[in-house]
């Protein structure tokens, strides 16, 4: 990261070439400011979190959902712990605990209200649009965001792993488990670049598009509920129930440990340890360095054999999974899964294995949206790679004909949520 500055009208065509250029010859662009940011992988850092967690002493439970809460009696209905269905086998257990902390996003309120009925609801949910762009949109190492379109609104673009995405959207939203984007959405999106661009930009050019929720939380001292609160909120209820909501990635860690100490102060715990997750690092982080793609490429690449891990296919792997990256090209050369499994992506067929030997992954869902992001990058990509996918988890997980049959079909309505809006 370094200083911002001011770029003149010239310099912004020169850098973003798919700027539109009548706009720097009529004198309406005055120019641009450069910042720095940075981009991750949500879905796998979420992941890698559970699998870190794991490796300390957790016990991890993956497809597990809250159906009600265990009170006690004795203690004028404390929580004191969770009724889970598992949701690979349909079983449900109990699961107790000294403290319970609540800490499930846009979910959040349906669990506060398991504790107590007449939980006022705090979570205000917006729905948020993206989609996905061939990379001939945007420029290696730049994107563009306009602060205030013609019509009031934020709109960026910006490269994403080899593609340009483009969003978003800002409007109320029903709390779903699989939010859909609307063709208004899509088209609203595409329509608002247009504006800025050189370039004809195309409905077909659209490999991908999805919405996701923000779980906005609305300030439960005011009596007005679209006052929202724009940090994230920890709160008790009146039978020990710790929630933590809102928030954002940047400060999770922060907000991990905030959650923690206010449960250990709800629950009258006493800790051995100061909090550790400060210089933790993730699986995954250990061994990792900038220049680790270039060793895995040298290990693993071996000229005019097929399956053999090229330089792009090192620098996703080393990306996706840090210094595990080597472990996922051991599978690739014991099991003869080095294959690409779509056209044109880096990923490869021994991350299927991978994903369900180490990774919690029991469904083709869950890989191709989130292990991966093949679907969110290019869902005929991801139509290409199912059968193949299909195929090696099943051999992984000893599924028989009928489950195999059924991922399958999981999979194609899946990724017809990707391919088209609601109307």
């Amino acid at each position: 990261m370094t200083w911002s500055r001011y770029m003149p009208p010239s310099e912004a065509v020169r850098q973003f070439p798919t700027l539109r250029t009548e706009n720097v010859h009529e004198g309406t662009l005055k120019g641009s400011i450069v910042y720095y940011d940075g981009q991750f992988n949500d879905a796998r850092l979420c992941l890698l979190l559970a699998c870190t967690a794991a490796e300390e002493g957790a016990a991890v439970a993956n497809y597990a959902e809250v159906v009600d809460l265990v009170k006690r009696d004795d203690e004028g209905g404390r929580v004191a712990g969770a009724v889970v269905r598992d949701k690979a086998t349909g079983r449900t257990f109990e699961v107790r605990a000294k403290q319970v902390v609540n800490a499930c996003g846009p979910f959040s309120d349906a669990v506060r209200k398991m504790s107590d009925p007449e939980a006022r609801s705090l979570v205000a949910p917006s729905s948020g649009v993206h989609i996905t762009l061939p990379d001939y949109y945007s420029v290696e190492g730049f994107g563009m965001i306009v602060p205030k379109t013609k019509d009031g609104r934020v709109v960026f673009l910006l490269p994403w792993e080899g593609h340009t995405i483009a969003g978003t959207t800002d409007s109320e939203s029903e709390i779903t488990f699989n939010p859909r984007p609307s063709e208004k959405d899509i088209e609203f999106i595409l329509e608002a670049i247009e504006d800025y661009l050189s370039v004809k930009v195309r409905r077909t050019d659209v490999s991908s598009a999805w919405s996701g929720i923000r779980p906005l939380i609305s300030n439960p001292e005011s009596s007005n509920t679209s006052d929202l609160v724009r940090d994230h909120l920890i709160m008790s209820d009146k039978n020990g129930l710790v929630t933590i909501c809102g928030g954002k990635w940047t400060t999770y860690r922060l907000m991990a440990e905030q959650g923690v100490d206010r449960a250990i102060l709800e629950g009258g715990l006493s800790p051995e340890r100061k909090c550790q997750t400060n210089n933790l690092r993730v699986v995954g982080g250990d061994g990792y360095h900038i220049a680790l793609h270039t060793e895995v490429a040298q290990e693993y690449t071996v000229p005019h054999r097929p399956g053999a891990i090229d330089t792009r296919v090192a620098k996703h792997l080393t990306s996706a999974y840090g210094d595990r990256a080597k472990v996922v090209t051991r599978i690739a050369e014991d099991n003869k899964l080095g294959q690409r499994l779509a056209r044109g992506h880096p990923q490869i067929e021994a991350e299927v294995a991978y994903a369900a030997r180490y990774e919690y992954c029991t469904g083709v869902e869950d890989f191709l949206a989130r292990r991966t992001r093949l679907a969110f990058l290019d869902v005929r990509a991801a139509e290409q790679a199912l059968p193949r996918v299909v195929q090696i988890m099943g051999k992984e997980l000893g599924w028989g004909w009928f489950r195999k049959r059924r991922e399958l079909k999981q999979g194609r309505e899946l990724l017809k949520t990707f391919a088209k809006g609601t109307e």
